[in-house]
């Protein structure tokens, strides 16, 4: 029989559903969310909710993950401070923020715009340039690269993004930054637009 399992991590609790999906049963578990490390409550959920079933968490063959964790943060406005690197000419694009406007035709609808998640002062710049179709317009400027990213270890940031116009066609720039970024400033976090959400939007 095969067996899915899903888990949410919360931030007071972490809960578990299994499915047979021979038989449509479910079942379900609630452990204590552990916030120092939270594989320990997912492990202990599978554990349990497999107890719960009568099987061995050998028999699950598709575990899904979710997490309200990152969400709260985003919304409480609790993450790390982020610094963003991005293609000269589009440090603004954040505070710019255009977008659809949430509403079809209700034009006439105010549409607060949510804070950016890297503030204007926390953004930077590199020199480079990556077409719409992937071609090289501008080779990277690794002294523009490296002079940015030292500007963000002196604005005391927690972790760092870089987020490259067109990298979805073509990460090359971005994979060189990250590099370079392992020289400048190892000890912080850093996340890649193309890894992330490699497609245009």
């Amino acid at each position: 029989m095969a067996y899915r399992v899903g888990v949410d991590v919360g931030g007071t609790f972490t809960d578990l559903l299994l499915i047979n999906e021979a038989t449509g049963e479910t079942f379900r578990a609630k452990v204590p969310t552990t916030p120092v490390n939270q594989a320990t409550a997912v492990l202990d959920g599978i554990e349990r909710v497999c107890a719960n079933a009568g099987i061995e968490p050998a028999a699950l063959s598709e575990l899904m993950h979710g997490t309200t964790v990152a969400t709260n943060a985003l919304l409480e406005g609790k993450g790390a401070r982020v610094g963003l690197v991005t293609t000269e000419g589009y440090r603004q694009i954040l505070q710019i923020a255009r977008s659809y406007v949430p509403g079809g035709l209700a034009g006439w609808i105010v549409w607060p715009k949510p804070e950016p998640l890297a503030a204007l002062d926390d953004t930077v710049e590199v020199r480079e340039r990556i077409g719409a179709r992937g071609e090289v317009v501008r080779e990277l400027d690794e002294a523009s690269a490296r002079e940015a990213l030292r500007q963000l270890k002196g604005r005391a940031v927690e972790a760092i993004t870089i987020s490259l116009i067109n990298a979805y066609a073509n990460p090359a720039h971005e994979r060189r930054i990250r590099e370079i970024a392992g020289e400048e400033v190892p000890e912080l976090p850093l996340s890649l637009s193309s890894e992330i959400l490699p497609e245009m939007r």
